[in-house]
């Protein structure tokens, strides 16, 4: 039969094993439902009632019993009639006894109830006495057959009925409520609502008295905690309503519960919950968001001109977007994969803890819980009270506005003064189960979240004589990195090791370093390169995410570049007075004999691998020793065992390495070979990262004028990389991938696209063009191209190539009003680097743009000025361009089309709501008027001077001010400004008396360039003033500002330097000089400037 293979099969093993096993599991239950039975009849018989009544029950006790164990069909109104009948009569064993029968043989499905739901709104009825054990168990046998989309309409019913003392009944009544509650839609009704608030002030009184504390078995308190924590979780993440008004009590149930039975005791001490407090000072100093303004400036201020590009900071995802994706208490591998594949590393690792989901946790991972002492099944239903408390605070996290949770910091996380409390990263480094260490530490990573607004107050220097808010703040930061660097010392566990580094990450990135005191650094970067060689890849990855939000920071303490290798050579000026404090984190001599040995034979591999690889020609020079983490970084994506996660985080690291662009100078042609290897790897998120670290990595150098001995390796470093560009291009399936590659290459910089041979230039151009008017792309990929072609354009090479120009315009015409907003973003910048290289080459050569282009490019610029804002910043930029061309080419002819588009940038002024938009359009306007064909039309100037004085006294933003005042700097002659003049002199007196009442704390910056151009304009307007002007100058002069104006004006005047301050020191020379000369002036005019003269004289 089995022919001469003896061996058996493993399915048909398992398939006769289960064969086997059901008919012993059919006659166990066989014999539970006799047991039963007889139980019944015992009870019947000695039950007081008479025979009728008996032979009546005896009969429905045969009707529903059928030895052979077919199903029953039974009216539910019988059986009703029969609970009714004897709960009048007292006899409760009988009615316990029935109910009992009656749930095991529904459970087994041996009956049918025909209008089930009579028989469950019975026993839900009944007023608000607590109802029996059986009762619910029976109650839970009928909900569990019930369709599931009428259980919603029991939910009222049970949420208003009270939990009884007894743990038995009390459990199967929160059974029902988690069944009914699982089915509940998430917009409930008003009713609902109530009735789920009714369930979660139940449940919390219940913990407050301790009702449930007389358990009478071992296994009861914990069962029964757990479950109600389990159903509070689900309600407070129904209800953020709730939440916000319940925080006291819902965090003293998470600190009572969080370490319940962490000890191993048995039976393991509980006391009762109380209200935790927050903490008034932490509220009061709470930032509801993370101000990224001053990161974002941060950044602008390291933009360079090479196609206005900023370096990609990483960011963590915020709080919101967490909440916002966790309102079905589940989180999607997939979605997140799709929408944002680095962030899943941060929150999402390869298991999740129920941090996020509220898992209850019934498949949990492996624990090492089983050290601990007392029964194995006692020890689960601690640990899972432990992780329901836990999900019960990610609940809280996800609904809580961030400033409430800062008034809880106190109990989330340990400091100096906490006292031992049991704050989650006491949980991670002290519970005897490895799932909650692990779930605590990822909501401590959760929490830590957004929170660089509120640590950024942390500072390690006070006064000594008390403790200020920043310094207690600060020592509880320095617990919270002692915490976690005790866990990676000793814990061993690699998912609980992967959670603590993502935790240590996230803290990386919110850490004030330069207000704390130093030390710290190099106690975390030690654990964290020994766990960088990791076996385990999830462990790895993880430390290399924490190397890479420290490596990130923008501003580096000598012990964090001491720490990352950047030698005292490339850092800030600052940080070398002080490096000699900090040793470097240097790799030992057995490390580097080891490493390389791994070098050498990674070589011979790739090698043999891959003979026909073109070689970088410059041989590449040894990276010092304090280098440690690039070192690394680059052997992880030089070996070919390296797996995809690894190599995209080490492509991370590399990216955030560029804003250090001192940690790769030098290396260009290792960093060539493993940018290569990636862009041609076979895993899809490989080759992305890859692209995006060369973007990043080209932008940095680029930005760089390289070193003599440094040029011929920095033009080999794009010559190596030209081929593997175009061949990632031609293969890539996604538009996100060429995308980033067209990115990369807009980064190459002038002197490096400058020194390219001409065949290589010229295959660039050529693949470029190409991209961006091929109609079967992606729109968004075409504008890419366009836009890395748009950077070109300002090259010196081509800013004079007329014909490249104009065919670069000709494919921005093809695309500025594409459906996509992204697309038409780009677009409109590329148009204005466009017409920035139109306005440079002007003066050059004799060549004109073609009219008929021009207009259409006007066109064009004039549509995109109503668009969304981030379009319309660089359409009125170019429309400024181009209407200054137009100015000079059109000497007659139609003026229509300019009049239309100097309208539009009017209205750009008036009305737009970015603050870019109206600079923008000012310092284009300001161009504009030097031409006297502006004010050809009047009603172009009576739009223009009350819009411009208008912001230059009133918008918040001072950047805003300076380009408006800059704009009154460029009309040349008094009668362009016509009835207006007094006004703007007005509006200039009102913006410098307001310039110094600071309403937002960041233009303070400005100030001092405001002031400045205000008096610049105001001695403008007093070298075009007439005689007749003079009276109403002096009258707005006088009006309770002249203390004010006179001590800005000397101000002003004596801080800038000379060369800006010369129309300020002729200013009043030059007005005595015309009071002298002129001796027919009416004396009223004459007084006036008297005054004006004596009032703005600057001498010592």
């Amino acid at each position: 039969m089995f022919g001469k293979n003896n061996k058996t099969n493993p399915a048909i093993t398992i398939v006769w094993a289960a064969e086997l096993a059901a008919p012993q599991t059919m006659d166990k239950d066989r014999e539970m439902h006799d047991a039963l039975r007889r139980r019944l009849l015992d009870a019947e018989s000695a039950a007081q009632q008479d025979e009728a009544t008996r032979q009546r029950h005896l009969q429905l006790l045969q009707d529903l019993w059928q030895p052979k164990g077919t199903p029953v069909g039974v009216p539910s109104e019988r059986l009703r009639q029969l609970f009714e009948e004897v709960r009048a009569r007292g006899d409760h064993d009988l009615l316990r006894n029935w109910q009992l029968w009656l749930s095991e043989l529904i459970l087994a499905r041996r009956v049918i109830l025909v209008r089930s739901h009579l028989l469950a709104e019975w026993l839900m009825g009944g007023g608000q006495r607590e109802k029996l054990a059986e009762e619910l168990n029976l109650l839970l046998s009928l909900l569990k057959t019930l369709p599931k989309e009428h259980l919603p309409g029991y939910w009222s019913a049970l949420a208003m009925l009270p939990h009884p003392k007894d743990v038995k009944a009390a459990l199967l009544l929160i059974k029902c409520q988690e069944a009914v509650l699982a089915d509940l839609e998430q917009a409930e009704e008003a009713e609902d609502s109530a009735s789920s608030r009714n369930a979660a002030d139940s449940l919390v009184q219940c913990h407050f008295d301790g009702r449930w504390l007389e358990a009478r078995e071992q296994e009861q308190l914990p069962l029964i905690v757990g479950h109600s924590l389990q159903l509070l979780q689900k309600l407070v993440a129904r209800q953020p309503d709730y939440a916000v008004q319940h925080v006291p009590e819902l965090m003293g149930l998470v600190q009572c519960y969080v370490q319940y039975g962490a000890e191993g005791e048995a039976p393991a001490k509980l006391q009762l919950p109380r209200k935790v407090q927050p903490a008034q000072q932490s509220a009061a100093y709470g930032h509801e968001e993370e101000p990224h303004d001053s990161e974002q400036q941060n950044a602008a201020g390291s933009k360079a001109r090479s196609g206005g590009r900023k370096n990609k900071v990483r960011k963590m995802r915020s709080l919101a977007k967490q909440r916002n994706q966790s309102n079905n208490n589940q989180v999607s591998d997939s979605l997140l994969a799709e929408s944002a594949p680095r962030d899943r590393l941060l929150l999402m690792g390869n298991q999740d803890y129920g941090c996020l989901t509220g898992d209850s946790g019934e498949n949990c991972p492996p624990s090492d819980s089983d050290q601990l002492p007392g029964p194995k099944q006692l020890r689960q239903l601690q640990a899972k009270v432990r992780i329901s408390a836990l999900q019960l605070l990610g609940s809280l996290a996800r609904q809580l506005p961030r400033r409430t949770l800062y008034g809880y910091w106190h109990v989330l996380f340990p400091s100096a003064d906490s006292g031992g409390g049991g704050h989650l990263l006491l949980v991670g480094q002290t519970d005897g189960n490895s799932r909650c260490r692990a779930l605590a530490l990822q909501l401590a990573a959760q929490l830590l979240y957004g929170s660089k607004g509120y640590l950024s107050q942390a500072c390690s220097r006070g006064p000594s004589n008390y403790t200020p808010f920043a310094v207690s703040l600060a020592s509880c930061v320095l617990s919270a990195y002692r915490s976690l660097c005790s866990i990676l010392e000793r814990e061993y566990a690699p998912p609980v090791l992967t959670q603590c580094l993502k935790c240590l990450a996230v803290l990386v990135q919110a850490t004030p370093f330069e207000q704390l005191e130093m030390g710290f650094v190099y106690e975390f970067v030690g654990h964290v390169k020994k766990l960088i060689k990791s076996a385990d890849s999830p462990v790895a990855v993880s430390a290399l995410l924490v190397m890479e939000m420290l490596v990130a920071t923008p501003k580096l303490t000598p012990e964090m570049a001491s720490a990352i290798g950047l030698a005292p050579s490339q850092r800030d000026l600052k940080l070398e007075e002080l490096q000699s404090d900090f040793h470097e984190l240097c790799d030992s001599d057995a490390e580097l004999e080891l490493e390389e040995e791994a070098e050498q034979q990674q070589q011979e591999q790739l090698a043999q691998h891959r003979p026909e690889a073109n070689p970088v020609p410059l041989s590449a020079p040894a990276i010092p020793r304090n280098s440690w983490l690039l070192r690394q970084v680059l052997r992880q994506l030089e070996s070919l065992g390296t797996g995809p996660p690894m190599r995209v985080e080490c492509f991370q690291v590399l990216l955030a390495m560029a804003t250090h662009v001192g940690l790769l100078r030098g290396h260009q042609a290792r960093l060539a070979r493993v940018l290569l290897a990636g862009l041609q790897d076979i895993t899809a998120d490989v080759r992305l990262y890859a692209a995006r670290c060369l973007d990043s990595v080209g932008y940095q150098l680029g930005r760089l004028l390289p070193d003599p001995p440094e040029r011929e390796m920095q033009l080999s470093f794009w010559l190596s990389l030209l081929p593997g560009i175009y061949g990632a291009y031609n293969d890539a399936a996604g538009a996100s991938l060429k995308c980033a590659l067209c990115d990369a290459l807009s980064n190459m910089g002038g002197f490096s696209f400058e020194r390219l041979p001409p065949g290589q230039r010229n295959a660039l151009l050529a693949f470029l063009s190409g991209c961006a008017s091929d109609d079967g792309e992606e729109p968004l990929v075409r504008a890419a191209a366009l836009r890395a072609l748009a950077v070109y354009v300002l090259h010196p090479s081509l800013k004079a190539d007329l014909v490249f120009v104009e065919n670069a315009a000709e494919l921005t015409l093809r695309l500025i009003s594409d459906g996509q907003l992204a697309v038409r973003i780009k677009t409109a910048w590329a148009l204005g680097n466009i017409s920035d290289a139109l306005i440079a080459a002007i003066p050059n050569h004799s060549e004109r743009i073609s009219e008929e282009l021009l207009g259409r490019l006007i066109q064009a610029a004039t549509q995109s000025c109503g668009d969304h804002d981030k379009v319309k910043a660089n359409a009125v930029r170019s429309l400024g361009n181009l209407l200054q061309i137009l100015q000079q080419q059109q000497a007659t002819g139609n003026t229509e089309p300019m009049q239309l588009a100097m309208s539009k940038l009017l209205d750009c002024v008036r009305s737009a709501g970015s603050a870019k938009v109206k600079w923008n359009a000012c310092h284009a306007i300001g161009n504009l008027v030097k031409h006297r064909a502006f004010f050809a039309t009047s009603h172009l100037a009576g739009i223009l001077f009350p819009a411009l004085n208008q912001l230059v006294v009133q918008h918040a933003n001072f950047k805003v001010r300076i380009n408006a005042t800059g704009v009154l700097l460029q009309v040349e002659q008094r009668q362009d400004f016509g009835v207006h003049f007094p006004l703007v002199w007005r509006s200039l007196l009102d913006a410098l008396e307001r310039s110094n009442a600071l309403d937002n704390y960041e233009e303070y910056n400005h100030r001092d360039a405001l002031q400045q151009q205000l008096c610049l304009a105001m001695a403008h307007l007093l070298a075009l003033a007439k005689g007749s002007d003079m009276p109403a100058l002096r009258e707005a002069l006088e009006e309770d500002r002249l203390d004010e104006v006179r001590g800005t004006w000397r101000r002003v005047a004596f801080r800038v330097v000379p060369e800006q301050s010369a129309p300020l020191f002729t200013c009043s020379p030059l007005l005595e000089q015309r009071l002298q000369a002129d001796a027919t002036t009416v004396p009223q005019q004459r007084s006036a400037l008297s005054f004006i003269v004596a009032t703005l004289r600057l001498d010592p």
